[in-house]
């Protein structure tokens, strides 16, 4: 299908998805922003859609911002394509080209037999930058996934991408012992592509197997059994994690603690209660996840949270070398220690 032109300011990551699919193209593409992931797909979806296998020795060609220089994607994206109804040129590390203002003039009057694309990674171009692409072609802004939301993402990524059924507590696990790394999300997924068939579910014993997080000694069970004060768990999981401190360094275990206690403290000092906002405070969960939350939130005071938010800022200083000189084990013995008697 020809090009087309798309003169829209911002185009949603599953819209151009789609456009891709149905081979709608525009003459350019600007695709910019923080979040590099989603660039990589679009490229990569780019670069396998447009132009037949056939089609692609003398017809497609990947430059490099570090690499080349405006003249060279000028001159690339002005010559004839042979054998091809377009060429494709793909301006990969964008934010390395010198001068990149300088294809302004290109994208303003873009050749009809050429599709362009811009990739633009770890950095937003300024609004005046986007104004020839947003006109004459396509801009997408690449932005990561709010930490509320990363479970459900991860649910959507799982079965919309990869065709495996994945439970919102697996999900949970995966987002916060992973954290908002995307691209290793998505890689994970597709290493269990080799051992598992599609319309799989993604238990905890295959999480535990395949990707390496235990369904028993994980943040996620360390976070409830606090919450819950369930001491017995918590001990057996605080033991576990002193034994595999590099699979569970402090830092992470410190930082996915104080994110658990201040949306907490976050949700007593909200004046709205209703559902939205409790998304908002613990995240896009199920109901009954949700639910269980609010039930811990309510078995501490906000004496209590202000006193475990203190305790772990304290140690997290001291698993950064700020007067500390035990190791990571005893440190992290102290605090849990200190936080069930608060």
């Amino acid at each position: 299908m020809a090009a087309k032109k798309n003169s829209s300011s911002s185009i949603s990551y599953s819209d151009l998805v789609a456009q891709i699919k149905n081979k709608q193209f525009a003459p350019v593409y600007l695709l910019h922003g923080e979040e590099p992931f989603f660039i990589d797909r679009l490229c990569k979806m780019f670069e396998d859609s447009i132009l037949e296998p056939e089609e692609r020795d003398f017809n497609q060609v990947v430059l490099y911002g570090k690499d080349t220089s405006v003249d060279m994607v000028l001159a690339n994206a002005k010559q004839f394509p042979f054998g091809s109804p377009y060429r494709v040129v793909i301006l990969k590390e964008a934010k390395e080209l010198k001068n990149i203002e300088l294809l302004d003039a290109y994208v303003q009057s873009p050749s009809p037999q050429t599709i362009l694309i811009v990739c633009h990674k770890y950095g937003k171009l300024k609004a005046a930058q986007t104004k020839a692409y947003a006109s004459h072609g396509v801009v997408f802004v690449s932005e990561g996934v709010k930490d509320w939301n990363l479970a459900a993402w991860i649910q959507d990524l799982a079965s919309q991408t990869f065709n495996y059924q994945l439970s919102p507590q697996t999900a949970a696990v995966l987002s916060e012992h992973i954290g908002n790394d995307l691209s290793r999300i998505f890689t994970e997924f597709q290493k269990l592509q080799v051992a598992l068939p599609p319309g799989s579910e993604i238990t905890p014993a295959i999480v535990e197997k395949y990707i390496g997080i235990s369904k028993e000694y994980n943040i996620f069970e360390l976070q409830d059994a606090l919450g819950s004060r369930n001491l017995s768990k918590v001990y057996n999981i605080m033991l576990n994690f002193t034994m595999h401190l590099k699979e569970n360094p402090n830092i992470r275990t410190i930082s996915m603690l104080y994110s658990y206690y201040h949306k907490m403290l976050r949700y007593h000092l909200s004046p709205d209660k209703s559902n939205d906002a409790l998304r908002t405070v613990f995240g896009n969960l199920p109901p009954s996840i949700i639910a269980r939350n609010v039930s811990i939130a309510n078995n501490h005071t906000i004496p209590q949270l202000t006193r475990i938010i203190s305790i772990l800022r304290e140690y997290d200083l001291k698993s950064k070398g700020v007067d500390a000189n035990n190791d990571e084990g005893e440190l992290l013995k102290e605090m849990i220690y200190k936080i069930t008697h608060v």
